[in-house]
């Protein structure tokens, strides 16, 4: 009788908690202002998206951010001036005037009138006040904006604290993001800001997925 060789079966690779705290942060910062065309240009050059840990090349999300990052590294001099324009009202439909009607910030999805600064972002409040956190701007980008919520999961990750990250994640960003990603990649007149809302939530879910269950 013959017998195969049998192998030890291959041990899960732990999640780099610095590497994905960095993919939010950049996120964050993304969704926090406007961006120049000549800094995303440079931000494709630098290997985004495709040097994020928690999205795969081969993802549609990752595959749109490429395309429409790509067209605007390849935009004519003569041509950036409208595309400024058309990116600027783009983002001031967003997270502005909420002309998009899809608000960046929690309350807004999740209280029963709509509204901002009500239980929802008190609740996000109280998560960062327990590390020693708070958001100086608040009045001008509110404490449950996704810039915010996305930077302090960076913040957790960065501290080594992926179960507080996961939690975090499972009670207050994933109960609305799925709902902004939607909204905004069916009306957004751009496609790289259509491209960023759908790439936020891939990523957001890969570390969902990644991180170990909140007890």
């Amino acid at each position: 009788m013959s017998t195969s060789k049998l192998e030890p079966a291959p041990q899960a690779t732990a999640l780099p908690l610095e590497a994905a705290s960095e993919d939010l942060a950049a996120l964050a910062w993304l969704h926090e202002s406007e961006r120049d065309v000549s800094t995303l240009g440079r931000l494709h050059a630098g290997g985004f998206p495709d040097g994020l840990t928690l999205a795969r090349p081969d993802m549609p999300a990752v595959t749109d951010m490429e395309q429409a990052l790509a067209v605007i590294r390849q935009v004519g001099a003569e041509e950036q001036a409208a595309l400024q324009d058309d990116l600027d009202a783009d983002f001031a439909g967003i997270y502005l005037t909420h002309a998009l009607r899809a608000s960046p910030c929690e309350s807004v999805w999740l209280d029963e009138e709509n509204l901002m600064m009500q239980g929802p972002s008190f609740a996000v409040r109280d998560c960062y006040r327990r590390h020693g956190l708070s958001v100086a701007n608040w009045r001008h980008i509110a404490d449950d904006h996704l810039a915010n919520e996305l930077a302090f999961v960076a913040y957790l990750l960065a501290k080594g604290h992926g179960g507080e990250a996961r939690r975090f994640i499972d009670e207050h960003l994933m109960q609305w993001l799925p709902r902004f990603a939607g909204r905004v990649t069916e009306r957004a007149s751009t496609r790289f800001y259509a491209a960023l809302a759908g790439l936020t939530l891939q990523v957001v879910e890969s570390l969902q997925q990644r991180l170990p269950a909140s007890g």
